[in-house]
């Protein structure tokens, strides 16, 4: 029994100094990188915005899941020699604040409209989505059609991509790991790891895209207590979102192009029960389905991506949205002077 209580204590007093650990460090992070842009309040949450460049039309970057404003830092860093571009983080990554639950599309493309209107940033806008974010831009075409003139999806998200075998497969293994990785980022384990350098591949592979005055922001972010409880959230959403967005698929003739990664590498360690190869097809066959949302649609498949093009060929979506604000501006200038 002694033995017992001494074991208990030591685990006690670690969980403690860990839980302590990772509050400091949190703490420092504020004071050492402060939000590039501005907080905006959307309704009982704030949410960052970070907009550089001037002109219009406004280009509206919104990350992937794992992702928030710092995933977009190279291609943001081009496209504002062009227009105005404005990258932002959902509720609970980055900067911002948890929001209200369920974390569904339709919920998040509502708060980005909140904070694009309370942030006064008029449109219109080319809205640029990754993964998830391509169906949380989509979703914001569809309450806001008339404001929206342009679309690139890049590597987006699908409808029916629950209805796949291996693509719920991919989804599961990821979401069974995030209860341990809320436990152990509580804990301080993460940020532990971080101070030797050991980070998870891909996110080792991520930072090392990125310039340096970047990379510890980037950690602060991976290292926030949030972080894993906002991917669980959007995890546990991503179902609702996908019928949300299943229910009005068309864009009309609005201008998309659709980017397609088709790298050997789609994803580094692939959770072993999914078939890579399977995948890789069963991706490939929703990528160019989406050519049907738009009868304006072009697709640009590279073969020398993953799944994170922002960070391998972030050149071919700097393209692509210089190709829709050309459009837009040989548009606008058409409808003032009245030449067709």
């Amino acid at each position: 029994m002694q033995t017992l209580k001494w074991v208990a204590g030591a685990l006690i007093v670690l969980v403690i100094t860990g839980i302590g650990y990772q509050f400091t460090g949190m703490v420092l992070d504020r004071i050492h990188y402060p939000p590039l842009g501005r907080m905006v309040d959307v309704g009982g949450h704030r949410l960052h915005l970070y907009c550089t460049g001037t002109g219009s039309p406004t280009v509206v970057l919104e990350a992937a899941a794992p992702g928030w404003s710092l995933y977009w830092t190279l291609v943001q860093a081009e496209v504002e020699n062009m227009t105005r571009v404005c990258a932002y983080d959902r509720a609970g990554l980055g900067w911002s604040d948890p929001g209200p639950l369920p974390r569904t599309g339709r919920r998040m493309a509502q708060e980005l409209h909140r904070l694009l209107d309370r942030a006064d940033v008029p449109g219109p806008y080319i809205l640029v989505g990754h993964s998830l974010g391509g169906l949380v831009a989509r979703l914001y075409q569809q309450e806001h059609p008339k404001d929206v003139v342009g679309m690139v999806l890049v590597d987006a998200g699908h409808e029916l991509e629950l209805r796949q075998a291996e693509f719920r497969t991919f989804v599961n293994a990821g979401k069974s790991m995030l209860p341990l990785l809320r436990t152990i980022t509580a804990l301080g384990l993460p940020r532990l790891f971080a101070s030797f350098d050991s980070l998870p591949v891909l996110l080792k592979q991520h930072e090392d895209k990125v310039p340096d005055k970047i990379r510890p922001m980037l950690r602060a972010g991976w290292l926030r207590s949030s972080y894993p409880w906002a991917l669980r959230n959007e995890a546990e959403g991503l179902p609702d979102t996908l019928e949300e967005v299943r229910r009005k698929p068309s864009l009309g003739d609005l201008p998309l192009v659709i980017l397609t990664a088709s790298g050997p590498v789609w994803w580094p360690d692939f959770p072993e029960a999914v078939n890579p190869v399977r995948f890789k097809r069963m991706w490939l066959d929703l990528q160019k389905d989406l050519l049907t949302l738009s009868s304006n649609s072009r697709q640009v498949v590279t073969e020398e991506s993953s799944h994170f093009m922002q960070f391998d060929q972030p050149k071919l979506i700097v393209e692509a949205i210089h190709r829709l604000v050309d459009l837009e501006r040989t548009a606008t200038v058409h409808e003032q002077t009245g030449v067709r």
